[in-house]
């Protein structure tokens, strides 16, 4: 098992907190989705059986990091990892993104296509029109703390109800994080909703790795995914909506057998 580190570094906005795991290989740089943290990806640190520098980012309002004000566009999420990566010195690296996390490293693919030796998409999202505006629908306001505690549930379905197959841990973890980030969820979500993720992946020149598992909440569009990378390989994992948390050994090898399979 690998050593986890935990630090910040600053950036101009606040400060991003991250969980680190040295390597002597290209970092891979993993980003989560909402309303998760980095520690969602921590069986997945400490178990990948790979030589690389692996660094988790929490992305702003969520886990440790800053607290954005208002509702930033996912180009500001992207300029502030990016800034995060220069403060810890690494200038190429693979990307690992899930749900929200794989917008947000679309984004930033297509942003700094120099930088990115691979990308790798978990359950990425591309919405039609009318997707948009029922997510909006659904998603704009935040579960806001109720002085009776009826906040709590609502989190805790919200979490099991998509995820039957996810142990209770994974679970308590991942409501923990729904009611520390009840601020950032809505954010992160209208961030991606108003993101023309389909036109920036198409901007993607990097090898690309696309995954899913039978329970991802928008396996439905996975299609859609693999019509927009033709050429990108493809892998099926467990853990519902919490793959790096509840299925670590399967996205383990996944990417594992990816990053391997790349040219030197």
């Amino acid at each position: 098992m690998r050593t986890i580190r935990k630090s910040y570094v600053d950036i101009a906005e606040g400060q991003i907190h991250l969980r680190e795991v040295e390597g002597s290989d290209l970092p891979i740089l993993l980003l989560h989705q909402t309303a998760s943290s980095a520690k969602v990806y921590d069986p997945l640190l400490a178990s990948l059986p790979l030589p690389n520098r692996l660094v988790a980012f929490d992305t702003p309002g969520f886990g440790g990091s800053f607290h954005p004000a208002g509702r930033p566009p996912l180009e500001a999420y992207a300029g502030q990892m990016l800034a995060a990566a220069d403060a810890l010195g690494i200038a190429r690296f693979h990307l690992f993104g899930h749900h929200t996390g794989a917008s947000l490293a679309i984004e930033i693919a297509a942003r700094a296509p120099a930088r990115i030796a691979s990308l790798m998409l978990a359950g990425p999202v591309f919405m039609t029109p009318d997707e948009v505006r029922d997510f909006i629908a659904g998603y704009d306001e935040p579960i806001t703390p109720q002085r009776d505690g009826s906040h709590m549930p609502r989190n805790w379905h919200y979490a099991a109800s998509q995820n039957p197959t996810v142990a209770i841990e994974v679970l308590q973890d991942a409501v923990a994080d729904l009611l520390r980030a009840w601020r950032a969820r809505p954010q992160a979500y209208m961030a991606v909703a108003h993101h023309d993720t389909a036109t920036r992946a198409r901007a993607v020149r990097a090898p690309v790795l696309l995954l899913t598992t039978p329970g991802d909440f928008f396996r439905a569009h996975f299609d859609r995914a693999t019509a927009i990378f033709p050429g990108a390989r493809v892998a099926e994992t467990g853990g519902d909506n919490f793959p790096g948390a509840a299925d670590p050994e399967g996205l383990g090898r996944a990417i594992a057998d990816f990053v391997e399979a790349l040219p030197a």
